[in-house]
C-alpha cells in the first residue's frame, strides 16, 4: 500500500542526497584532488533521484505529461553537460582538480535549487545546503567538520519539518 502523501519518499531522497553531499565533502577534505572525481559521478545520481521522486510524487495524478518529463530531463542533461565542460577545463589544464570539484558542487547546488523552484520544493533546501557546503569547502577548509555536521543536521531538520507540516496539512483536507 502506497501512502496518500509521499512525504516519506521526499524525506528519504533528501537524506540520501544530503548523505552523498556529506560524503563528498569528506572526500574533498581527505583527497583534495579526489573531490572532483566524486562530484562528477554524483551529479547523475542526483539526477536519477530527482527524476524518480518527481515521477513518484506525480504518478497518481494527471500532472505527468511528456512535456513536463522532457523539461525535467533537459534540466538534468544541461547540468551534466556543464559538469562535462568543467571536466574539459581540467583536461586542458586551465582549472585545477580541486577548483573543478568546487565548480561541480556549485553547479549541482544551483541545479538542485532550480529543480526545487520548478519541480519539487524539497530540493530548494538541499540546494541551499549544497551551496553552503561549497562555500565551506572553499573558505573554511581547516574547520570544515565543525561547520559541516550542524549544516547537515539543520538541513535535515528543515526538510523534515517542512514535509511534516505539509503532511499534516494534506491529512486535514
Amino acid at each position: 500500500m502506497t501512502p496518500k502523501h509521499p512525504w516519506q519518499a521526499k524525506f528519504g531522497v533528501a537524506i540520501i542526497m544530503l548523505a552523498l553531499a556529506f560524503l563528498g565533502m569528506v572526500s574533498t577534505d581527505v583527497h583534495s584532488t579526489g573531490g572532483w572525481d566524486y562530484w562528477r559521478w554524483v551529479v547523475p545520481i542526483y539526477a536519477v533521484l530527482a527524476l524518480w521522486l518527481s515521477w513518484y510524487v506525480k504518478r497518481k495524478t494527471k500532472t505527468v505529461s511528456p512535456i513536463t518529463l522532457w523539461h525535467e530531463l533537459l534540466h538534468w542533461i544541461g547540468l551534466i553537460l556543464a559538469v562535462f565542460l568543467v571536466s574539459c577545463f581540467v583536461t586542458l589544464g586551465s582549472v585545477s582538480r580541486f577548483n573543478a570539484g568546487l565548480f561541480d558542487l556549485t553547479l549541482l547546488s544551483f541545479g538542485i535549487f532550480l529543480a526545487g523552484v520548478y519541480i519539487e520544493t524539497t530540493f530548494i533546501f538541499i540546494g541551499i545546503v549544497l551551496g553552503v557546503f561549497a562555500f565551506l569547502a572553499a573558505f573554511v577548509a581547516q574547520y570544515l567538520y565543525a561547520f559541516l555536521i550542524p549544516v547537515v543536521l539543520a538541513g535535515l531538520l528543515i526538510v523534515g519539518l517542512t514535509l511534516w507540516f505539509g503532511h499534516r496539512k494534506f491529512k486535514r483536507q
